[in-house]
């Protein structure tokens, strides 16, 4: 016979009276600093907000917990033995219910290989492009866990290297006001930078239609654009060791 259910999902630390007064809003006597009450009138401290995050971890780690521990075997034998211990009359347990996806990826599908999210906001994505822990193996129907899982830093450092590689392959910084940029037509060009001003003044690029990039990732800059250009020959382009 397994653990109770219930108890393994939603167990939570206890709390003294200190975080009941929290969880209930209420406010606590002022005291000096001795310690002892002050016993003027309305020497209360103000309430305090509700740490709704804290909370919130606490109830869903034993969740986590527990669909790690279940790693390997059937999802619907897992999901029947946590619906049949979170009761909907439960505002907690309905909670953690609620939660479940946010830790599995259910609807699943292959696709050239490839395991293929279906998420409840933002359409169908890979595996590796979700934020799941776990997920459920669209042919064996196993509860896996998502090696394949990245944090949002880890994102946010694998976008900005992969800017840092594409603005590489097309451009080269001479000096502060002096880029060399490869644009839509296949051509080396020497740019030279100005203050964009008011932003009413066109870009050299931009008006010969040389490259609709934004100018902020065009030059990774802010501020400026291109006021006069000039194409670079193949003397030029050799002793640059350009592509």
């Amino acid at each position: 016979m397994r653990k109770d259910m219930s108890k393994v999902i939603v167990e939570r630390p206890r709390k003294g009276r200190a975080w009941a007064d929290l969880r209930t809003g209420r406010s606590r006597a002022l005291v000096d600093d001795d310690g002892e009450p002050i016993k003027a009138k309305g020497a209360r401290e103000p309430k305090k907000p509700q740490p709704k995050t804290k909370m919130l971890n606490e109830m869903l780690n034993p969740l986590k917990r527990y669909l790690a521990s279940n790693v390997g075997r059937p999802w619907n034998k897992v999901y029947s033995e946590i619906s049949e211990h979170l009761k909907p009359s439960s505002t907690v347990q309905q909670h953690v219910r609620d939660h479940i996806e946010d830790f599995v990826a259910i609807k699943t599908r292959m696709k050239s290989g490839v395991v293929m999210v279906t998420q409840r906001f933002g359409g169908e994505r890979p595996l590796d492009e979700v934020w799941s822990y776990f997920y459920v193996h669209p042919k064996s129907g196993l509860l896996r866990k998502n090696d394949k899982r990245k944090t949002w830093s880890a994102r946010q450092r694998d976008a900005r290297m992969a800017a840092d590689k594409e603005r590489a392959a097309r451009m080269r910084v001479i000096d502060a006001k002096t880029q060399l940029h490869k644009l839509r037509d296949g051509v080396w060009w020497e740019v030279k930078l100005g203050r964009s001003g008011d932003g009413r003044e066109a870009d050299a690029l931009q008006a010969a239609g040389l490259t609709d990039l934004p100018l902020t990732v065009l030059y990774g800059l802010e501020g400026v654009r291109a006021v006069s250009k000039r194409q670079l020959n193949k003397t030029e382009i050799k002793r640059l060791k350009l592509r």
